[in-house]
């Protein structure tokens, strides 16, 4: 349990640690038409995260069993797929579309 409860919080930590990061080396104007174009609804969103975190475990078991490394296997996986939660995250757009007329 305590194994447990340690992952969960360095997960959490990447998450918030990649987001700050992509945001800060993504242009907004990127972001928001990667976000546009891939991600654009809440549907989208979850089917890219589920299908690309399938992946993701599924090439890294490949490797950490080939590696003989399988011990690791729910801690880095989990670590990998925090990285693009993390990545996936920051290109959801901070702004809404009536914050401009909001300015005005």
């Amino acid at each position: 349990m305590r194994n447990f409860l340690i992952s969960a919080v360095v997960d959490i930590i990447l998450i918030f640690a990649f987001y700050y990061l992509f945001r800060a080396m993504i242009p907004k104007s990127t972001r928001n038409k990667l976000y546009e174009k891939y991600i654009s609804s809440f549907a989208k969103f979850v089917i890219y995260l589920f299908v690309v975190t399938l992946i993701i475990i599924g090439i890294s078991t490949l490797i950490l069993y080939r590696t003989r490394y399988v011990n690791y296997l729910n801690v880095i996986s989990s670590a990998l797929v925090s990285i693009f939660v993390g990545f996936v995250i920051s290109l959801v757009p901070t702004s809404g579309a009536g914050d401009k007329k909001a300015k005005k």
